[in-house]
């Protein structure tokens, strides 16, 4: 049967059904592999950005060495992942390594992608990226140098440095005649909204594939952040009809936003099973729940360092650590939640075999 296009949504949230398989597995057996890895190779960070994951207490300045990155990609490739995504933690681009890391990633039959802040970006590693990676993201955050500063801690020379590096990223992918996507991303919060429609704009005008809002989420002890304002979803409605065309797009998670507009922010669903499908390796090569919960021992799942990564995701720790997940621990909005409200009807019964989408081809599908 021909497949037919979904949608152009590289971030919608049921292209987890492109992996039906791991979904039938899941629930014949109560566990998938999975099939996103999200991979810290260090804690080191050249930006001192106050919301960042990465700033958690429970985080150190570890760095995995090169023969430690090989073993965990080897065993992610061997275990059935699909890709990996090269995130932090860190600054992916501040590792010796992080070149050989991609390539390696790739020569195993992985996808691959990468977010970082950019600040440290060469043509070099600009052009590694181009040939290696489906898709990189990079966190800018704002269209002006004082909410760099604010959002990233930084001041306006690295501001400049990284949107020059952008405009270099963007020139090296014509002339690679690259066909990696490349993206730029801002986390919306009280205070950035006189950028939103702003960034759209800056970002077209540096020549990348699309830019991004998502909703900044609160870190594992603090309070929530505030979703009160009304405007933010109206102003990146705007945006994507002043600036989106077939050359460049305004994306946003529009089902989250859609649910903050309306004050919903609870969660239809009892149990997180999405992190059967995405899971996370960070730097001191320690494997956590979800990236919400990077250095928070209750949600460690095992040691890679000890253990193999197949022993890992069938010990007790883990079956213990999913069996103690409190959501007051987690931010509204997860990393899981669109998938978790999917795969909880599909466990409730009310989303039958039958009615799964069928014949679709989502973008960047391996990347859930």
């Amino acid at each position: 049967m021909k497949k037919n296009p979904a949608p152009n949504k590289p971030f919608s949230p049921d292209k987890i059904f492109a992996h039906s398989r791991r979904i039938e597995n899941w629930l014949e057996n109560g566990h998938s592999k999975p099939v996103t890895f999200e991979l810290d190779i260090t804690n080191i960070c050249n930006n001192q950005c106050p919301g960042c994951f990465g700033f958690y207490n429970g985080l150190n300045s570890e760095i995995m060495r090169f023969h430690e990155i090989e073993t965990v990609l080897r065993q992610v490739a061997a275990f059935g992942g699909k890709a990996v995504t090269f995130t932090g933690g860190g600054e992916p681009l501040t590792h010796p390594h992080f070149i050989e890391a991609l390539q390696l990633a790739k020569s195993l039959g992985l996808d691959t992608a990468l977010i970082s802040n950019g600040l440290a970006l060469t043509p070099n590693i600009a052009d590694a990226v181009l040939k290696n990676c489906t898709w990189t993201r990079i966190s800018l955050d704002a269209a002006e140098p004082e909410s760099y500063r604010r959002t990233h801690g930084m001041g306006w020379q690295a501001y400049a440095k990284v949107l020059d590096n952008i405009g270099m990223l963007t020139e090296r992918k014509q002339k690679l005649n690259s066909r990696c996507t490349v993206g730029v991303g801002f986390l919306t919060h009280a205070g950035a909204d006189h950028n939103i429609h702003s960034f759209a704009e800056l970002c077209k005008k540096l020549g990348v594939d699309y830019a991004q809002y998502r909703p900044l989420l609160r870190r594992h002890g603090e309070k929530s952040a505030d979703y009160s304002s009304k405007a933010v979803l109206s102003d990146m409605q705007r945006a994507k009809k002043d600036f989106s065309n077939g050359h460049f797009k305004v994306l946003c998670s529009e089902h989250k936003y859609a649910k903050i507009s309306a004050g919903q922010t609870a969660r239809p669903y009892k149990k997180c099973y999405g992190h059967n499908f995405a899971a996370v390796i960070c730097a001191d090569m320690k494997m956590y729940l979800c990236c919400h919960m990077r250095g928070v021992e209750k949600y460690c799942l095992g040691d890679l360092r000890k253990d193999r990564l197949a022993d890992v995701w069938k010990s007790a720790q883990r079956k213990k650590a999913f069996e103690n997940i409190n959501f007051r621990d987690c931010p509204p909005l997860c990393r899981c939640d669109s998938f978790n409200t999917i795969l909880w009807e599909i466990k409730e019964g009310r989303l039958p075999r039958k009615d799964w989408p069928k014949g679709l081809v989502w973008e960047h599908e391996n990347f859930i």
